[in-house]
């Protein structure tokens, strides 16, 4: 075997080897890689098999206490009935009603929300309790338990939910209380704390307190057909309110009111005429957070202006988009030519484009845009069409809220980022689009309240959206709601 041969035999042997070692290693990984697979198949169904076993446990633990509790108080309709049986049960049915105080609070806020016609479910509720008096001091309180559950749902979600629940009657439904909350007012049962939970769950805004104190008088002085649209309108009105902290920092915007009121420390430091959204584009009730000022804004027209207003306008004429400052731009990012696009065969939903208009004087937005986190895109923004403060009726807008002292109010947010006047001045004349940061806290509460009591004085506005219309209150039973009232 001569050199060069000898080479090529040990250089195949050794080539050999290390493809062997390799397919060694890859089984080996292999093999590995299926064990730990396996292992984990297994983890997975021995923890569905425990998990199985828990809820059945659960389940014969569940079916048991309900077994308890019906043995001990028959057949009693409740809405909350799994958790009540778990409460009453894990409690050795011992009442949860021992005090007189808390028990008379809950009854008496309870009773103020019904008035609002928030739910016939709640209605039928506290008729229960009425009925059960003198049946049996632990039928009360379970009747009693069910009705709080009920309450402490509204009570600590209204304010998010507002819009829906407190603005068509009848239409406030419970749902499912998180664990925490639960647990939380049964330690304050527990530790003899529960009239300070319950009163803890009603508003403080002073004037949700004066206006339910005229709705609790009313009440008293008997209801009938003369007065049960005042007293509705009343009893809403407070709900409405019981939402809002008290009048101490924040921006404030009553919606028929067409007024903005800046608090700082209790004080009003900026009082403005506003404008919102006109009927059939409501500015919605809800509460957010300052959290930038946009000097110069440039305006991305949402899709329903473009489709019930701009697109109209430009089939007749397309240099609209050029007078009014408007760039059309398609995905990429480039600028298209209205004369271009077929406008008699477009419409929002096929309308492939973003439509922008520039900072100008003439721009929707005007000099300022106040923007703050919104599922709806609402914001606070100034407007070139200042005439229009001047309007009794200023239910005109897209949805947003115009404010005729922008640039006042932009001053006082901007002097808290540092910015002098004097740079306020110059970005406004550059026309360049600059946003400064909010540095202090700032919140913002847009909310419809058309009737309250301020110092014994029933205050009444127009109800620009028709959301105060009188529902069918039949359910109610005044008497009853009177007899919890009077405390």
């Amino acid at each position: 075997m001569n050199t060069r041969t000898f080479k090529l035999v040990t250089l195949a042997m050794i080539s050999a080897l290390y493809v062997g070692n390799v397919a060694a290693e890859e089984l080996q990984q292999s093999d590995l890689t299926l064990a730990t697979q396996q292992l984990e198949l297994e983890n997975k169904v021995e923890e569905a098999r425990l998990a199985a076993e828990k809820k059945a446990e659960e389940e014969r633990l569940a079916l048991e206490a309900e077994k308890r509790f019906s043995e001990r108080l028959g057949e009693v309709s409740l809405q909350f009935k799994p958790l009540i049986v778990k409460i009453y049960v894990e409690n050795h049915f011992s009442p949860i009603w021992t005090d007189n105080q808390a028990k008379q609070q809950f009854l008496h806020d309870y009773a103020l929300a019904i008035a609002g016609g928030i739910s016939k479910r709640s209605a039928n509720a506290l008729n229960a309790i009425h009925e059960a008096t003198g049946k049996g001091e632990l039928i009360e309180d379970v009747l009693l338990t069910d009705a709080f559950l009920d309450y402490l749902f509204y009570a600590t979600n209204v304010a998010k939910s507002a819009q829906k629940w407190l603005y068509a009657g009848n239409s406030y439904k419970a749902g499912q209380l998180s664990d925490e909350l639960v647990s939380a007012w049964l330690s304050a049962v527990k530790n003899n704390d529960n009239f300070t939970f319950v009163k803890n769950l009603s508003g403080e805004n002073t004037l949700f307190k004066q206006t339910s104190a005229r709705v609790a008088h009313v009440i008293e002085a008997g209801v009938d057909k003369h007065n049960m649209v005042e007293l509705h309108r009343l009893a809403i009105s407070a709900q409405r309110l019981r939402i809002l902290p008290v009048f101490q920092e924040g921006i404030f915007v009553n919606i028929p009111s067409y007024e903005l009121n800046y608090y700082r420390d209790g004080q009003v430091v900026l009082s403005s005429r506003v404008i919102v959204g006109q009927s059939s584009r409501k500015t919605p009730v809800m509460s957010s957070r300052l959290s930038n000022v946009v000097v110069n804004p440039p305006w991305n027209a949402p899709t329903r202006l473009i489709n019930e207003d701009i697109i109209p306008k430009v089939r007749k004429d397309p240099s609209y988009i050029y007078r009014h400052g408007y760039t059309i731009i398609d995905g990429s990012g480039n600028t298209i030519d209205p004369y271009t696009i077929d406008w008699e065969n477009m419409s929002a939903k096929r309308f492939p484009y973003r439509l922008r208009q520039a900072p100008s004087d003439n721009s929707a937005l005007g000099n300022y845009k106040f923007n703050m986190p919104s599922s709806e895109a609402i914001y606070l923004h100034d407007t070139p069409k200042r005439n229009l403060f001047g309007n009794k009726n200023r239910a005109l807008s897209s949805g947003c809220v115009r404010v005729e002292k922008s640039d006042q109010l932009a001053t006082i947010l901007l002097k808290e980022a540092g910015w002098t006047d004097e740079r306020k001045q110059n970005v406004l004349k550059s026309k360049k689009t600059t946003s400064a940061g909010i540095k202090s806290d700032n919140p913002v509460f847009l909310y419809y309240v058309t009737a309250w009591v301020d110092k014994d004085q029933v205050h009444t506005l127009p109800d620009i959206y028709g959301y105060d219309k009188t529902p069918d209150l039949s359910y109610i039973n005044w008497d009853i709601l009177k007899h919890y009232i009077q405390r």
